[in-house]
């Protein structure tokens, strides 16, 4: 397998054509990390019907790829940004992502859901980037992927509040009392900006502020 032009870069890999291959991509982790756990956390998570690309790991040729299913249309911050999705439909979308997600078995958390990590293709909303997933409590991946928005609403994007308050409003279950651990993990990750770890505090105080205003409702 050749890899072709670069066609995305993230904080910590690189996304690349694959010559011949037009419907695929090559996923590459800048530092060498292994992929293959992350490759087979998405095989198993697309046999339980989640949307996530499709993987092939027997096409990757060395540990820190993942080839996977190119995907066709915008990222959900994307379609936010230009008006092609209303901030409450966003956080209703992301909301109903990670139910589907806490409601299959193993007690996967992704802990980095985000508008980013949404791509809109014609099959519906898909979830990509799984390099933070793990097991644990599904209130975590709750607080981290509200407070991941609160940190965007106190910093460069005020559109994000809106969003925010649409899904702490559509969440099944509490966030505030996992806030302190999510707060945790943000703090000690090397890929914040100082910008986003400038407010991470202000942003915690956001969510407290506006939990009390939202009834849950049941997805």
């Amino acid at each position: 397998m050749r890899t072709g032009e670069l066609i995305g870069t993230g904080r910590s890999a690189d996304v690349y054509a694959v010559e011949g291959e037009p419907g695929l991509v090559l996923r590459r982790y800048r530092d060498g990390t292994d992929a293959t756990g992350e490759a087979a956390l998405m095989a198993r998570l697309a046999a339980h019907g989640y949307p996530v690309p499709a993987v092939h790991p027997e096409a990757a040729p060395r540990p820190s790829d993942l080839v996977m299913e190119r995907l066709e249309g915008p990222t959900l911050l994307h379609a936010l940004l230009t008006g092609g999705e209303p901030a409450p439909r966003v956080g209703a979308t992301l909301a109903g992502l990670l139910h589907r997600l806490h409601a299959l078995p193993g007690r996967v958390v992704h802990l980095d859901l985000h508008p980013d990590n949404v791509m809109l293709t014609p099959r519906g909303p898909v979830v990509i980037d799984w390099c933070n997933a793990e097991t644990g409590p599904p209130g975590l991946d709750r607080a981290m992927s509200a407070l991941i928005l609160a940190q965007a609403a106190m910093g460069t994007l005020p559109r994000a509040q809106p969003v925010l308050v649409a899904l702490l409003h559509a969440f099944d279950g509490p966030v505030t009392e996992h806030l302190p651990a999510a707060a945790e993990r943000r703090a000690a990750d090397p890929a914040m900006s100082p910008d986003e770890t400038a407010v991470l505090d202000a942003a915690v105080g956001l969510i407290h502020r506006l939990a009390r205003t939202q009834p849950q409702i049941s997805l």
